[in-house]
């Protein structure tokens, strides 16, 4: 007899988001983590595994279809996942380069586990653990926690840790009457956007559906302080600061003075939630005006209370909100082109991901550009994912080349660093002007002087 329940709404959300990925490119669903393992005995290792099975749900939930609903199934007791293989390691590469290959077959995503494991040794003691978790069950910050988990437990199984929510907890807590009250708003939220601000005039793909796609990618450790120092000047914070100007640059080239962007939530705001360990997050559209005459202070303070605003909707029933969208749109010319709503209503993403990590093991030294010689050729046809590891900022940027081509990318890039520039300093300029303003003085910490050219798409 099962124990099949409904999903949380974090749940169905990457649901609904994996099933969309093309066949050959569902292994983009999976979380790579290595965790180094050197000078732990073997038997605390295993010990501490279990204990994180025993004391984490979704690293013992299946999933399956009823009638074409997804629902989650808990088992009390699984067998863990994970392979041991013993290796003589000569390449201090060698941990990644495991990790990688064990995340580039895709996990099923119904009907098992939806996380794998290789536990290697040499001579019998533990080295490093390659994992890949599905994003069905774990989102990023969640696998990090995990790491910190794991390690309290191998240093001290009686080892004191946070309280955590179950999905099966959200769900039912979702489903109650008491949670109308944080539904109606996002629902309302949406509304706004739904056949409305949304722009849906943009090429987006059917369900399964590739194209060509180019993404280019800023490293930059000077970035990181720069980011800070423009929040502190505008009293907002730094994610804000990279949305405003992300948001001008896409607009300038959408030849409108209107931007709606999904931003990516982690759904922990509440006290309650915040050491949970699950997949949580979800996008929620945020409307940013980029008028010219705006001076870049306001514009940047304006996007930020935008966002948090936003927020405050981030957590609701994917299905419902798609449902509505095709009341709205069922008869426009977006809803004949294809079925799939998700890409739809999340055609501009931006992902801010802090991983934190010690400053001192940032790379000192020029910025770097470095083209994806194949970009994920499926989704959205932009989308912005930052992350701040080390001190050191990668900002990427992926865009259908109808949208925004190689050139543009770049020139959207140049506008984001020259604007967080002005904007530490306070400088008194309007968004009409920053385009118009010279990067060559850009010094080559932010940005490199040299552009390397793109690859070339296919015909």
């Amino acid at each position: 007899m099962t124990d099949d329940v409904p999903l949380s709404y974090g749940q169905l959300y990457s649901w609904r988001e994996i099933e969309t990925y093309p066949a050959a490119w569902r292994q983009e669903a999976n979380i790579p983590a290595t965790w180094d393992l050197r000078g732990i005995p073997v038997e605390r290792v295993e010990q501490a595994l279990r204990l994180l099975v025993e004391r984490h749900e979704p690293l013992r939930t299946s999933y399956h279809v009823h009638d074409g609903v997804p629902a989650q199934r808990r088992h009390e007791r699984i067998d863990l996942p994970i392979t041991r293989t013993e290796k003589v390691i000569t390449d201090y590469q060698e941990p990644e380069r495991m990790t990688g290959e064990l995340a580039a077959t895709p996990i099923p995503m119904t009907g098992g586990l939806c996380w794998r494991g290789e536990l290697v040794t040499m001579y019998g003691e533990p080295m490093f653990l390659s994992l890949a978790f599905s994003h069905l069950i774990l989102d990023i910050w969640s696998t990090l926690e995990l790491e910190r988990q794991f390690f309290a437990l191998a240093a001290d199984p009686a080892a004191e840790l946070p309280p955590t929510v179950s999905p099966r907890e959200l769900m039912c807590g979702q489903v109650e009457a008491a949670w109308a009250g944080r539904d109606r708003p996002a629902e309302r939220h949406w509304g706004k956007f739904v056949g409305t601000e949304l722009p849906t005039a943009l090429p987006t793909l059917p369900s399964g559906g590739t194209a060509e796609r180019v993404q280019v990618t800023l490293h930059s450790r000077e970035l990181t302080d720069l980011a800070d120092k423009a929040a502190a000047a505008q009293g907002v914070t730094a994610p804000a600061v990279l949305l405003s100007l992300i948001a001008a640059g896409l607009a300038r080239h959408l030849r409108t003075e209107r931007v709606v962007l999904n931003l990516m939530a982690s759904n922990r705001f509440a006290p309650e939630l915040r050491q949970t360990v699950g997949t949580l997050n979800q996008l929620v559209p945020v409307l940013l005006d980029t008028d010219p005459r705006t001076t870049l202070a306001d514009h940047v303070r304006a996007a930020h209370w935008a966002a948090v605003k936003a927020y405050r909707y981030a957590s609701y029933d994917t299905d419902k909100v798609t449902g509505m969208a095709a009341e709205r749109l069922g008869d426009s010319a977006a809803a004949a082109s294809h079925d799939c709503w998700f890409n739809h209503l999340y055609p501009c993403w931006f992902n801010y991901l802090d991983l934190g990590g010690d400053a001192a093991d940032a790379e000192p030294g020029p910025a770097s550009l470095q083209w994806a010689p194949r970009a994920r050729q499926y989704g959205q046809p932009f989308d912005t994912r930052i992350t701040v590891h080390n001190r050191q900022t990668q900002l990427q940027l992926r865009a259908d080349p109808r949208v925004l081509d190689a050139e543009a990318l770049i020139d959207v890039l140049r506008t984001v660093v020259h604007g967080m520039v002005l904007t530490s300093a306070n400088k008194d300029v309007t968004l009409g002007a920053l385009p118009a303003l010279p990067h060559d003085d850009l010094p080559d910490t932010l940005f490199p002087h040299d552009v390397p050219a793109p690859p070339l798409l296919a015909a």
